[in-house]
């Protein structure tokens, strides 16, 4: 989903009142992959080589077991964005309610790593931040979510509040 247009993402809502963003490979690669491997791969011959043998053992069990970590997110294409009719999710942890969401900030940051951070209302909670990773036109998206987040404000709550 975060390859298309907005216009996908509103028929996908009103459609399942929810959005799937799964991680996007090749926007996830670049910039977390490739300066691991070129590090990695400049380093590794002079490990074994080096008087330090066991930190050298060390530091390259850190390195598979890292690299199997974002093989297994490229793979699974983990954490999912998912924006539906109570918040957005960000993987399985992290969940903001639209009822809980201040504002949502301009995208800022360099091209390949520009970020998308949503303000809670409450001061000491953390806020959110969204990626390239999962959406590759942060601008649009950012739209799209205040328009949501407007809608949701606007139309009273159904749910009972004693629940």
């Amino acid at each position: 989903m975060g390859e298309r247009l907005p216009e996908a993402w509103l028929v996908e809502w009103h459609r399942n009142q929810r959005v799937e963003f799964p991680l996007r490979r090749w926007a996830y690669l670049f910039p977390s992959m490739l300066p691991f491997a070129l590090i990695g791969l400049g380093a590794l011959p002079r490990l074994f080589y080096s008087d330090w043998r066991v930190t050298s053992y060390v530091l390259f069990a850190v390195y598979v077991v890292v690299g199997a970590g974002v093989i297994w997110q490229l793979i699974t294409q983990r954490p999912v964005v998912v924006v539906d009719h109570r918040g957005i999710h960000y993987g399985r942890r992290r969940f903001m309610a639209w009822d809980d969401i201040s504002s949502i900030d301009l995208p800022h940051g360099p091209r390949m790593t520009r970020q998308l951070p949503i303000h809670p209302k409450d001061v000491w909670a953390k806020r959110l931040v969204l990626t390239q990773n999962h959406v590759s036109d942060l601008e649009s998206f950012r739209t799209w979510l205040t328009a949501l987040l407007t809608d949701h404000r606007q139309t009273p709550s159904t749910e009972d509040p004693t629940t």
